[in-house]
């Protein structure tokens, strides 16, 4: 028999090439039907604690709350995929010049996520229904569509038969859209610098037990470079990090 679960899919970051954020995040949180409700406990209870209608990582209140609500989540049980872009080394050209290259980047991004979920569904006896976060525009069912009727129909991807259903909702209104933003934006916060020239890793620790590894090996899985020439130098980090040994 099958076990169930939901993949809850978010972003952080700007993809616009040369403009907004230099690193865009994509990330899939795939919570267990029997985990979820202890989840919503755990988010409830940040919510009370901080006094506040709904999370959104970004807009906490510094070091000390975006620290307490990752310490919170790691008492609950999960994993996640994040699919990493470096948005000025982005050099796409479509060939539909009615085509936003935006929007065929982040498609060609989903295609990489959606692989590895299915992976790690398929390889645990899982299947799942997809909740994407919504941006209230046409772009969400141009997104779904997309999904059902090219990534899961396309004989070229690597997209095991795993998922149930597709749909979007608002992360306001569905709390576990949320934990995939947290965890979008503290994979962000790990990459993107500040203005003062640092990065903050720190919030990303307490969750790293939580990314998909395949074999023991995390890169190209839980952690996935949309090409090889994103990929950082650990120099990148290393000079970026105000807490060093």
């Amino acid at each position: 028999m099958e076990n169930t679960c939901t993949v809850y899919i978010d972003e952080a970051g700007d993809l616009g090439v040369n403009r907004g954020t230099q690193w865009f995040i994509l990330t899939a949180v795939i919570v267990n039907s029997d985990d979820e409700i202890r989840l919503r406990e755990i988010i409830k209870s940040i919510k009370t604690k901080l006094n506040i209608q709904n999370i959104h990582f970004r807009q906490l209140r510094g070091f000390e709350q975006r620290s307490y609500v990752v310490n919170e989540l790691s008492k609950g049980n999960f994993e996640y995929i994040n699919i990493i872009l470096d948005t000025s080394k982005v050099t796409l050209k479509c060939e539909n010049p009615t085509d936003k290259p935006s929007f065929v980047t982040y498609n060609y991004a989903c295609r990489f996520l959606m692989e590895r979920v299915s992976w790690l569904l398929r390889d645990t006896n899982r299947v799942g229904k997809v909740v994407l976060s919504s941006r209230g525009t046409a772009r969400d069912q141009e997104l779904i569509d997309y999904i059902e009727n090219k990534l899961l129909n396309y004989e070229f991807n690597e997209i095991a038969n795993r998922f149930t259903k597709i749909e979007s909702k608002t992360a306001i209104s569905w709390d576990m859209l949320q934990l995939a933003d947290i965890c979008a934006t503290s994979m962000f916060y790990y990459h993107e610098t500040n203005t003062y020239g640092l990065i903050t890793p720190c919030y990303n620790y307490p969750l790293s037990k939580f990314l998909y590894r395949r074999n023991d090996k995390l890169s190209n899985y839980g952690i996935k470079y949309y090409s090889n020439e994103m990929k950082p130098d650990p120099k990148y980090f290393i000079q970026r990090m105000i807490c060093k040994m």
